[in-house]
């Protein structure tokens, strides 16, 4: 075999080779799936317009040098995204948010702020799971910059429950500064007294872990002298019950003079199930007393600001 034949198959072979290589690149690792994780307050459509506008987008090698950083910065919410390629046609878009822990009213919109006290966003709809703050008399609001002229004690106690709320699966509707200066939080119908600042680390312990026992029930939950020690959390049920009961105690009391003594230590285990319903599967720590309400008193501390 020639030399100059030989040059010629080692060319084509090159050329064949690039193509292949080409064909596999562009087609082969062309982008068909998008997968977008941990956006809330973006729709994964923004996310895809913010981030894959690029033509290298279109590519799961080439995404990898998309500037993320540069793509996002004009995004008040978005604290980082990073990508990821799953497969040859499969992108992952991480998306981590900044994290709102409450918002209040002001000149017409609602100003949203994050873990720091800082202003982070102006929006006309509240935004999903972020709680709405009464009470806090804030003066001066500006986009970027901590709250200002706002009760440092307030701010601080805010603050700091809303740290400890920010990883529990139910948020509270608002929460809202009584008369005594003191911090309560309103789940729907359940209205939960906090007290003062102190041994607040316990006091929200026990009401994420008290929470799910709550479910379809009103009235008072009182945290405000809790401590280490407390055994039992009061709750003070408001909930009116509009059933006619007449009949079923007239049932019982047939039955209790129909049956006989054993009969009757079935009613009793009966009575006992229905009870442990209503408190459900509390530890020691999380145990609940459950009053009528009629007679609530108010135990918050007389320790004001």
């Amino acid at each position: 075999m020639s030399r100059k034949k030989l040059y010629r198959i080692v060319i084509e072979g090159m050329v064949c080779a690039i193509l292949i290589f080409i064909l596999v690149f562009f087609v082969g690792f062309r982008v068909k799936k998008v997968i977008i994780k941990g956006n809330d307050f973006y729709s994964d459509k923004e996310i895809k317009r913010m981030i894959l506008d690029a033509p290298i987008a279109k590519n799961t090698i080439l995404a990898m040098m998309i500037k993320t950083e540069e793509k996002t910065k004009d995004a008040q919410l978005i604290e980082k995204v990073t990508l990821k390629r799953k497969n040859m046609s499969t992108l992952e878009v991480l998306v981590k948010e900044k994290k709102m822990i409450g918002y209040f009213d002001y000149e017409g919109k609602y100003a949203n702020f994050d873990r720091q006290g800082i202003v982070q966003i102006f929006t006309e709809t509240p935004i999903e799971k972020v709680p709405y703050i009464e009470g806090l008399d804030v003066k001066e609001v500006k986009q970027g910059e901590k709250l200002k002229g706002v009760n440092t004690k307030k701010l601080n106690s805010i603050l700091s429950v809303g740290k400890m709320l920010e990883k529990a699966e139910e948020k509270p509707d608002k929460l809202v500064f009584n008369n005594m200066k003191q911090l309560v939080l309103y789940y729907g119908e359940i209205e939960v007294r906090l007290g003062n600042d102190e041994n607040m680390d316990e006091k929200m312990n026990r009401l994420l872990g008290i929470l799910p026992q709550l479910e379809g029930m009103e009235g008072i939950l009182h945290l405000e002298n809790i401590t280490e020690d407390t055994q039992a959390v009061v709750f003070d049920n408001t909930k009116k019950d509009d059933t006619d009961t007449s009949e079923d105690e007239n049932d019982i009391k047939d039955a209790e003079e129909e049956t006989n003594e054993d009969s009757g230590e079935a009613i009793k285990e009966n009575k006992d199930k229905k009870e442990k319903e209503v408190t459900g599967k509390e530890t020691e720590k999380n145990k609940l007393e459950v009053t009528d309400g009629t007679d609530s008193a108010d135990t918050r501390t007389e320790k004001e600001e």
